[in-house]
């Protein structure tokens, strides 16, 4: 598995949130797995209300930590519109990963694969405890899967 590092500018995502069951092991995620799957399911429903905000044609999601493991799908936005839950992403580097994977469980054991390769890598190390994923292959259809983890040059 390989990535390149890729600058990105300040991401504001918006719309739904859930709180994500913790797995067992890195071996069974499906728990996990099936939740995001519902959120990206219950997105569609909310996706024409949402796609006005939108500042691009991209559906993300994102993982990110606080007191609980915590799963965003949504648009990237200027301002939050009323009712929906937010997640800001600094401007930095960040390591890209894709693949043609199409099942959810796949793409989360892909994903902490990914998680792996950048943490060994000899240049950059993990840098936040989020990733931004273009989810665009659950949402409309794209072909391709793309993960962001935040890094830092070592």
């Amino acid at each position: 598995m390989s990535f390149e590092i890729v600058t990105l500018s300040k991401q504001l995502i918006a719309g739904l949130t859930t709180v994500l069951p913790t797995p067992e092991s890195f071996d069974d995620i499906s728990a996990m797995s099936k939740v995001k799957s519902e959120y990206l399911k219950k997105y569609k429903q909310e996706a024409s209300k949402l796609a006005k905000f939108a500042q691009d044609e991209n559906v993300y999601g994102i993982n990110f930590n606080d007191a609980n493991q915590n799963y965003l799908v949504g648009v990237k936005v200027n301002d939050v519109p009323t009712g929906y839950a937010s997640f800001s992403t600094p401007a930095g580097i960040f390591a890209k990963f894709t693949t043609k994977a199409a099942d959810r469980n796949q793409i989360d054991q892909f994903i902490g694969a990914a998680y792996g390769e950048l943490g060994q890598s000899d240049e950059y190390g993990i840098g936040g405890n989020y990733n931004l994923e273009v989810v665009n292959n659950f949402v409309n259809d794209a072909d391709t899967f793309t993960l962001f983890l935040p890094a830092v040059k070592k």
